[in-house]
């Protein structure tokens, strides 16, 4: 990158960092911080800005310096040493950098699907469009879940609950409710929400990569996949499948705008990419919202989230998990590390909330330190 951009620029890249690494050396931090305080007292100022500042403000829809820095969690081991060690091939870091992972040949719904089939085959009961309206409890324990299927609402009596539902939609379901304490503090955890918008295209493919990131101001749309180039089984030969982010709060009126604008935006900001694509390629396009996309970060959400945690784990039967159900944007590994976790916690100890609780939080401060 620094012999590819004007030699000013690779300068002040370089001079930036070298700053950056002195005030680090002779007054390191005190406490925890901004996003943007780790980039720049990381990558210096001026390559913070170019890869991470305005994007980032774009994703989160807030000031990076309204951010914590526990948001640099999937990056910790970021800085520019280890980038221009690794470019040398010398050896950085390990953890700084993943060099390969699997994926299904169909798509990640494949190994949700197998999931299915084999919890099945064993008996058990799978339930689809049955959302859960109420969590009823008695004492201290869950005892019956409410659901609602084919229009009517149903009951069924548990021995405890594995949420993955974001943390204010659990708080809101348990009844008799939670003190109110706990759902005042799960009222101030925000989540990002997220359009994608998917365009089919008459061409054999676009790109090179899995990931376009768009850094610059100028776009509305954050960053772009292209499945096939992880696997070409997913789409038939001779086309190729984008999917576009958009991201945005739900009180926006990007939230509520008609698909065809959606793919208007997402449509315009691909022309300026210059990669060449054309309205006449465009075979269909489809979009889909997600409303609790991404936990949000800002600068005092650990005052928040550690009560809403310990409120909802005071019921002895309850364990939470996954990105929503901790509030960790953690990865879909990660999510599975969990998922076998939680299952021989089970099988071995039973559910026991209070020491789950404590694992979670062991577990979410490695996750914050980037390890």
């Amino acid at each position: 990158m620094l012999t590819g951009v004007k030699p000013t620029l690779a300068a002040r890249i370089v001079w930036d960092y070298a700053i950056a690494t002195l005030k680090t050396t002779f007054s390191p931090p005190k406490k925890a911080d901004s996003f943007e305080e780790w980039g720049v007292r990381n990558l210096g100022r001026t390559l913070y800005d170019l890869c991470f500042g305005i994007y980032s403000e774009r994703v989160w829809g807030l000031p990076t310096s309204q951010i914590s820095s526990k948001q640099a969690q999937r990056v910790a081991k970021l800085n520019l040493k280890n980038i221009i060690l690794r470019t040398l091939g010398l050896k950085p870091d390990p953890q700084a950098h993943f060099t390969e992972y699997m994926y299904p040949r169909a798509g990640i719904s494949e190994l949700y699907e197998n999931m299915a089939s084999r919890f099945k085959e064993r008996g058990g009961e799978l339930l689809l469009e049955s959302p859960v309206v109420r969590l009823e409890r008695e004492g201290n324990r869950i005892a019956r879940v409410v659901h609602r299927r084919n229009g009517h609402e149903e009951t069924r009596p548990c021995s405890g609950i594995v949420s993955t539902l974001p943390l204010p939609a659990l708080v809101n379901l348990i009844e008799p409710a939670l003190p109110n304490k706990v759902a005042a503090h799960a009222a101030k955890l925000r989540y990002r929400s997220l359009k994608l918008v998917y365009i089919v295209l008459n061409r054999q493919q676009l790109t090179d990569f899995h990931w376009v990131y768009l850094l610059d101001a100028g776009f509305r749309i954050n960053r772009v996949s292209e499945q096939k180039n992880v696997s070409p089984h997913m789409v038939p030969n001779g086309s190729t499948v984008l999917c576009i982010e958009v991201s945005c709060w739900k009180d926006e009126p990007i939230w509520s705008a008609p698909d065809q604008e959606l793919f208007e935006i997402a449509f315009r900001d691909m022309q300026k990419t210059g990669y060449g694509i054309e309205r006449a390629e465009v075979l269909e396009y489809h979009v889909v919202a997600i409303d609790t996309a991404y936990p949000v970060y800002e600068l005092d959400f650990e005052e928040h989230l550690i009560p809403v945690l310990e409120g909802v784990h005071s019921l002895d039967n309850m364990l939470t998990i996954g990105r929503h159900g901790l509030f960790l944007n953690n990865s879909m590994d990660d999510n599975v590390l969990l998922g076998t976790k939680v299952a021989d916690t089970i099988v071995s100890k039973g559910f026991q909330s209070q020491a789950w609780l404590q694992d979670m939080l062991g577990f979410m401060n490695l996750r914050f330190q980037g390890k």
